[in-house]
């Protein structure tokens, strides 16, 4: 076997292992909630030794950390499938962000985690979001926002890392209001999030 199958074979394994622990996490968390669920629960519930765990995750604060990165690339896949649809800057944007709104509020595993591990609401962490969810929210974004450039749609000089920024802002906000109804979220992003950032 060459050095090249060696390293990728050992590469899989490890992802494997990686995954296997987060499900394994998934499910004692929804059974029992974060607050009752120890690492040791989350090795036993995935087959692992304690050693492999800590291996695989630094702490309890790395798995929960990549816990919630899955959960908000699952909500982001949603997104992507509106932004994916042949339709003007403006309503991919309200649309869109109608989308994110609901499957943040959808999502009973991520408000839990985050409203246990993080002492955060939900829209909290948004806010506060790390860099690799920014990251991705801005390769999530940024197609719509050159087709808003290419439409006369956006603010020149607004780059497109601060768009991605007053967009999540907004959806915080909009996180925050649970008496919006969807007609109200999307009158409220035509009237303040369009000019914010047109």
């Amino acid at each position: 076997m060459t050095p090249s199958k060696v390293i990728a074979l050992k590469a899989n394994a490890e992802k494997s292992t990686k995954q296997k622990i987060v499900d394994a996490a998934i499910d004692c968390f929804t059974r029992h909630g974060p607050q009752r669920t120890s690492m040791s629960d989350i090795a036993e519930a995935a087959g692992v030794s304690r050693k492999t765990l800590y291996r695989t995750f630094d702490d309890r604060s790395s798995l929960i950390e990549h816990m919630l990165v899955q959960r908000m690339q699952v909500q982001s896949a949603k997104v992507r499938r509106r932004l994916a649809k042949n339709d003007t800057f403006e309503e991919l944007v309200v649309e869109a962000s109608v989308v994110a709104v609901a499957a943040a509020r959808g999502d009973t595993l991520f408000n839990t985690i985050v409203q246990n591990n993080t002492s955060h609401q939900v829209e909290q962490f948004l806010f506060k979001t790390n860099a690799e969810i920014f990251a991705g929210m801005c390769d999530l974004w940024a197609p719509t926002i050159e087709l808003g450039r290419s439409q006369g749609k956006v603010r020149q000089g607004m780059s497109n890392e601060w768009i991605v920024e007053i967009i999540i802002n907004f959806h915080s906000l909009l996180l925050l209001r649970d008496d919006y109804t969807p007609a109200k979220q999307r009158k409220f992003l035509r009237e303040v999030l369009l000019p914010a950032i047109g």
